[in-house]
């Protein structure tokens, strides 16, 4: 919010056409104010709140009576003083801006976004009401009626480079990634030394597939601000995508000491200098898929060509011997409720169960599974008190490394006769591995001693391309257990 204010302009201390004030209210005020200049805010408050008991139609001492409250951290109470004087003299604009930035940090939105319409229609010149009235909007999700909001006021001053900025977050949420892009042009042009402008020039870059101008902006943002965390991260993810490795190293390592997303940052730098932990940190994965909500399936089904829940429900539909149709299903891992729509003809009961909150809230919205839980899988398989009888979790194990306890959890949660289907990127060799990817690959062998430590049977299994990554197949393994 803009809430540099001009001051007020009454000519006069009463309302037009309201009695004459006491020439004492006049004075109380005076001294008020000069009080209020000083810093004396308790002789302040008394002397304003003497003026109105004079003269209760005295709109400057209601308007600084409701300007001194508000800095004093009682909102509430600068409302009720800025609505007095406002109905005492309506077409003053700078009382209804006030009450508009006021309403505002209130959280009354609608309320504010009226105001600021009220102050345009006084004084179409008036750029901060332009401006606020753009946040207000923005606040509610409108982002058109925002990007109108602050494309008037930089109009109006075009100087200004904040309003330039937010212009460009509007229009990025709007996904008009070229004019987001101009925008903080400008914005740079007017502070070329902010930090924040370039990073979110950065990320408009990146979501328009201009690696390379991404990186120099990230750069750029990291050099005028070395303690900037979430450039340093976005930063080492660039360079891996371009298979600069060093330097992604050096990134993560500068977030471990910044500690700025440290456990994440761990977990990747050991999968970038070749250790391999025994499972990816909760915060990870919830971190990672959270950012992928927004375009998860695009991304997944034609950049990555994923295919793996429809090749495990193939594989399960060749086990002739097991049910045809599950009653309770649970979808580990469930993302955005693929596997729920997928398996929905084979079973009644759906239950998915995921880390990532805006997953499952996209998930929700396919309208598939009778119950979802954010959760962490082994927590909620703990916690289980009814079986299941069909299990699936594609392209989940590949966030764990260690599957002991997994297993363990797994064989309490199925039901008799019951199947577990799931995927895994395959690893030639003993054991597992976390890989730079930071995901993890286990091998056929260890598959195998796991199912027999816990009491299952692999029923069936095969080789799959999971998905691509940088334009080349990852090779998985797809496994069908029972018990």
């Amino acid at each position: 919010m803009n809430t540099d204010s001009r001051p007020v302009q009454t000519n006069g201390q009463a309302a037009e056409n309201s009695r004459p004030c006491p020439s004492n209210a006049d004075d109380f005020f005076h001294r008020a104010l000069d009080l209020h200049r000083q810093g004396e805010t308790d002789s302040a408050e008394s002397l304003y709140r003497q003026t109105i008991s004079l003269c209760p139609e005295h709109v400057d001492a209601c308007f600084y009576l409701a300007v001194l409250r508000r800095s004093m951290g009682a909102p509430d109470e600068a409302c009720f003083w800025f609505d007095r004087a406002h109905g005492l003299l309506p077409e003053e604009a700078t009382i209804a801006y006030e009450l508009g930035i006021t309403r505002y940090f209130l959280g009354q939105h609608q309320m504010a976004i009226e105001h600021f319409h009220k102050v345009l229609s006084l004084d179409d010149t008036h750029w901060q009401a332009a401006y606020n009235l753009g946040t207000a909007h923005l606040a509610q999700g409108n982002t058109n009626e925002a990007i109108k909001a602050y494309q008037r006021a930089a109009q109006l001053n075009p100087q200004d480079g904040d309003i330039h900025f937010n212009l460009g977050l509007a229009c990025k949420r709007a996904g008009r990634l070229e004019e987001a892009m101009q925008s903080y042009h400008c914005a740079m042009e007017i502070a070329p030394d902010d930090a924040e402008v370039h990073y979110n020039l950065a990320l408009v870059y990146k979501e328009l597939g201009c690696r390379a101008e991404a990186i120099t902006s990230l750069e750029i943002a990291v050099a005028l601000r070395p303690e900037y965390g979430a450039a340093h991260g976005n930063l080492g993810v660039l360079y891996l995508d371009h298979d600069e490795v060093d330097k992604a190293i050096a990134c993560y390592q500068r977030l471990i000491e910044l500690d700025h997303n440290a456990v994440s940052a761990h977990h990747i730098l050991a999968a970038l200098t070749g250790e391999t932990t025994l499972v990816a940190p909760s915060s990870y994965i919830a971190e990672l898929f959270d950012s992928f909500s927004g375009h998860f399936e695009e991304r997944l089904l034609v950049d990555l060509e994923y295919r793996t829940p429809w090749e495990l429900k193939s594989l399960l539909l060749t086990d002739h011997k097991g049910p045809a149709c599950f009653e309770r299903l649970l979808d580990l891992g469930c993302g955005t409720g693929l596997v729920g729509q997928i398996f929905q003809d084979i079973s009644g009961c759906r239950v998915g169960v995921d880390l990532s909150a805006k997953m499952v809230e996209a998930a929700a919205a396919k309208k598939v599974y009778d119950e979802l839980v954010v959760a962490e899988i082994v927590t909620f398989l703990e916690q289980n008190r009814e079986p299941f009888d069909l299990i699936v979790a594609a392209d989940v194990l590949i966030y764990v490394g260690e599957l002991d306890r997994i297993f363990a959890t797994l064989g309490r949660g199925l039901a008799k006769n019951g199947r577990f289907l799931f995927s895994t990127e395959q690893l030639a060799g003993q054991g597992y591995q976390l890989r730079q990817s930071g995901r993890y690959a286990h091998s056929f062998s260890y598959i195998e001693a796991m199912a027999f430590r816990h009491g299952f049977r692999i029923l069936s299994s095969q080789s799959a391309n999971i998905r691509k990554e940088k334009g080349k197949w990852i090779l998985g393994e797809l496994f069908l257990l029972g018990i």
